[in-house]
């Protein structure tokens, strides 16, 4: 006889959405906050923090979701030769990332503001501005190197299955009113739930990024001179840097992890730093 294996996922699944109700009402009888579990009960939400039960297909259908609400309130910059290029550059980041299963969409945000983020289901976005602020292709390649390494760790829904685990597993995985998730999506996205990213989920996505870059042949010292370019900024214009540092805080450990990472990586000739194509798209967003 044939297992299988499906009907188990699909046991194990409906089993954590017996349990995560549970765990709600349990810590909501009588007033019970989340606020005052004390100890235990944060020790209980960070070890749900690092859990992600969405197959990829919900994963894509909640981005495809938010990205159609996002849409309507950010303006896109749509010259081509920038576009194609910073869509040729996240693809090549993209075959050599640890999930290349899924489609990744990027855009960019006709926004002055320093400023990347990435979407689940392989939505990234880059702001003209970021263009703007960096010097050299490696330091981009790692900002989106980085922002893949978001979706790779899938931060955002571990972090949504912590906050709203059984509204969207209700939502999402059941498959419930699609007027509800819309209005569940409005909702994140007015609260930028989505990118509060914790101290580990940033040094992880910096390790993919570096990585990342390092093998599609593109220098990673990239990630350590973005940083630096960022302090310079930070000094000249901080308020350029808000929603960045916001979402992206600056950690001088974060710099430091990436240098060790970089020199821990073996040595390897030809990783570029530059392209005509790079120069051609600054002088052209000038």
């Amino acid at each position: 006889m044939k297992y299988d294996c499906s009907q188990s996922v699909k046991a194990f699944r409906h089993a954590f959405l017996s349990i995560w109700t549970a765990f709600i009402l349990t810590f909501n009888v009588g007033c019970f906050s989340l606020n005052s579990m004390g100890q235990i009960g944060s020790s209980v939400l960070e070890e749900i923090s690092d859990i992600n039960i969405f197959t990829d297909e919900e994963e894509l259908k909640f981005g495809q979701a938010f990205a159609e609400q996002h849409a309507r309130e950010v303006k896109f910059y749509t010259d081509p030769i920038v576009t194609n290029y910073i869509n040729n550059l996240g693809q090549e980041l993209v075959k050599r990332s640890k999930r290349n299963n899924i489609p990744y969409t990027f855009n960019v945000v006709d926004s002055k503001e320093i400023n990347a983020y990435a979407v689940p289901g392989g939505f990234i976005y880059i702001n003209l501005g970021l263009i703007h602020a960096v010097e050299t292709e490696s330091e981009l390649a790692f900002v989106i190197g980085h922002e893949i390494g978001h979706i790779v760790g899938q931060h955002s829904m571990k972090r949504l299955t912590q906050i709203y685990g059984l509204e969207i597993l209700k939502q999402i995985i059941l498959d419930e009113d699609s007027n509800k998730l819309t209005k569940l999506v409005a909702d994140i996205l007015a609260a930028g739930l989505l990118f509060r990213y914790s101290r580990d989920n940033e040094r992880e996505s910096d390790f993919y990024g570096v990585n990342n870059v390092y093998d599609t042949g593109i220098s990673p010292e990239g990630g350590i001179s973005f940083f630096e370019t960022l302090q310079k900024l930070q000094r000249r214009k901080p308020t350029a840097l808000e929603k960045l540092i916001s979402t992206h805080p600056i950690h001088s450990e974060r710099i430091t992890n990436v240098r060790n990472q970089i020199n821990e990586l073996p040595k390897k000739s030809g990783l570029r730093t530059n392209s005509s194509r790079f120069k051609q798209v600054k002088r052209r967003i000038r």
